[in-house]
């Protein structure tokens, strides 16, 4: 199956980076093919209406065309979506053909607070249903991720741990029936 991960922060340390180098090592283990965009790949410019697209925005753009699902890792800014992250999915909103109606999406997110970013993670879902993506109703958040994360991205503690093989296969299986 084909896949696109987006996410993590523009910053190299990012939790969210880490787990999402975890999560795609994961997803091709499983043999899936996944197209990754972090970090600086999604330092695109800011969105205004009627310049063209970025060639990177461009490339982001046919990956989802081609891609079978999306998982997205998302650190949490003041409970919500990051600058960078929001940024690129407006770019994709008004670019055609849209690749968001049908899309099943993975939300991930690590934090080092309690909640391991489950807050951002509803501000994400009323954005992507707006669009008409699928999000999955489960989602891989870590919490405590500054102590709960090993130095490849795989959640030490149990909880995390032992969500993230079940969520990702609720997530292909989804992906399979709707793609």
């Amino acid at each position: 199956m084909r896949l696109v991960l987006m996410g993590g922060s523009l910053r190299a340390a990012s939790l969210n980076l880490r787990l999402s180098r975890h999560l795609l090592r994961e997803l091709e283990a499983r043999g899936h093919q996944v197209s990754a965009y972090t970090g600086e790949a999604l330092r695109l410019p800011l969105y205004e209406e009627g310049a063209p697209p970025s060639p990177e925005a461009q490339a982001l753009h046919a990956a989802l065309g081609e891609a079978q699902g999306l998982v997205i890792v998302s650190p949490e800014y003041n409970a919500g979506i990051p600058g960078h992250l929001k940024n690129a999915v407006d770019w994709l909103s008004t670019m055609r053909p849209s690749p968001w109606p049908g899309l099943p999406v993975l939300l991930c997110a690590a934090s080092p607070g309690a909640f391991g970013g489950a807050r951002g993670l509803m501000a994400w879902r009323a954005t992507l249903a707006n669009m008409g993506a699928l999000a999955l109703p489960e989602a891989i958040t870590v919490p405590h991720a500054d102590q709960q994360l090993d130095a490849g991205g795989a959640p030490t503690d149990a909880r995390s741990a032992a969500a993230v093989p079940k969520i990702l296969d609720g997530f292909l299986a989804l992906a399979a029936r709707l793609r």
